[in-house]
């Protein structure tokens, strides 16, 4: 390799490993409140969130800014200004927050706003909002027209709601509105229901069989993907005009569709079915079915399964307590300056000196013990090469090198 390329290659290196510090570590020096202001309307948007342990309701109805106090710096809300909107992926993946309470003067909250913050049980919605409410801690518009979010640790009388009815007059369910709701087993969808958005119940992964409604015209993208409780048939009813692409991807437990229209009737996605990927399961879906059909194959199924042991089976307890996708901030400041920066260091230093020369970035120490052993080397070859030079018994003992 040329020397110009060997620099060339050090550069991009040593540019890799410093934007991937930053990328790290800006993680963790994020404030932790965003906004957004509308230079034309001075509209406030709420559009970042970084929690922490300290933080388990969070509120949303005034900006919040930092403040000197005696007691050091603090976040304290600006009571003269008021947020009135909620960007898209604001509170995601957050492990400490219970409970979020929105202000009566928020008129948009984008879908996915508040996305798998496992921890959360409620969202509470001030009455005097026009746009929103909450029935028992879930979202919904204020026409109850659309279920907004599901909270992935919703309670029922002091337990994780494993059992959820939606409320008559619903039409839609909104984007990740169920997002990795894990703990959820049954939800009863009622005859208004007409549309089911991308990702409604991606990876809820104790669901069982959901019955869907005549009333149901659109099932979006992914829609019950990963929902690997769900077993053996599954009946879609001969309103439904539109499955989108991967609605029943991974559910690789599913082994036959029943679909109630003719299949020049409906709209099917790519890849609909979990056929075309892991699952070797799944039949062709069988079009102007009944749902007396589903019944027939699943009672026959589960007549021929053997009875599940349950020796091997985790308690509730352990199952609830799979790892978050967020990391505890002080484990990543821990990873980042005592594992992460050395290494990098450490394998940048030596790609790069063997990259040059034997001796680059060495100590003067270490360099002369490098030629000594370089000229000893040399002198036992040609010793050998001149005949003169006897192998001996005893094993030698190899010197170690100083890097520095």
């Amino acid at each position: 390799m040329s020397t110009k390329r060997k620099i060339l290659f050090s550069t991009l290196l040593i540019v890799a490993i410093v934007s991937s510090m930053v990328i790290s570590l800006g993680v963790l020096v994020r404030p932790t409140y965003e906004y957004s202001v509308d230079k034309e309307t001075g509209a406030i948007t709420f559009s970042g969130y970084n929690g922490n342990a300290e933080i388990t309701d969070l509120t949303i109805e005034h900006p919040m800014e930092k403040v000197k106090t005696a007691d050091g710096t603090v976040w304290q809300p600006d009571e003269s200004r008021v947020v009135s909107a909620v960007k898209r992926y604001t509170v995601q993946n957050d492990e400490y927050l219970e409970t979020i309470t929105v202000g009566p003067h928020v008129t948009d909250i984008a879908e996915c706003a508040f996305i798998y913050c496992i921890n959360l049980k409620a969202i509470h919605v001030d009455p005097a909002n026009p746009n929103y409410t909450d029935v028992d801690g879930v979202l919904f518009t204020k026409d109850m027209k659309t279920l907004v979010l599901f909270p992935a640790a919703h309670e029922t009388n002091g337990e994780r709601t494993r059992v959820y009815t939606v409320p008559a007059g619903v039409e839609r369910l909104a984007r990740n509105s169920f997002y990795k709701c894990e703990t959820l087993e049954q939800v009863l969808l009622p005859d208004t229901l007409k549309e089911m958005g991308n990702m409604a119940f991606f990876k809820c992964s104790a669901l069982q069989l959901v019955d869907l409604p005549e009333s149901v015209k659109t099932l979006g993208s992914d829609v019950f993907s990963y929902c690997t409780n769900m077993k053996y048939a599954f009946y879609i009813p001969a309103g439904v005009e539109t499955i989108d692409h991967h609605c029943f991807y991974k559910c690789d437990n599913l082994e036959q569709f029943y679909v109630g229209c003719g299949e020049d009737e409906i709209s099917l996605g790519g890849q609909w079915m979990p056929k075309f990927e892991n699952s070797i399961k799944a039949k062709d879906a069988v079009f102007n079915a009944s749902v007396a059909d589903r019944d027939a194959f699943n009672a026959q199924r589960k007549a021929e399964e053997q009875p599940v042991t349950q020796e091997n089976e985790a308690p509730p307890e352990q199952q609830q307590e799979e790892t978050a996708l967020g990391m505890n901030r002080t484990a990543v400041i821990f990873l980042i300056v005592f594992v992460l920066l050395p290494s990098v260091i450490i394998v940048g230093i030596e790609v790069i000196r063997n990259l040059f020369k034997d001796d680059f970035l060495m100590t003067r120490r270490g360099k002369a013990k490098l030629q000594r052993r370089k000229e000893e080397r040399e002198a036992i070859h040609m010793a050998y090469v001149n005949g003169a030079y006897a192998p001996s018994n005893e094993s030698e003992e190899e010197e170690e090198t100083d890097n520095g």
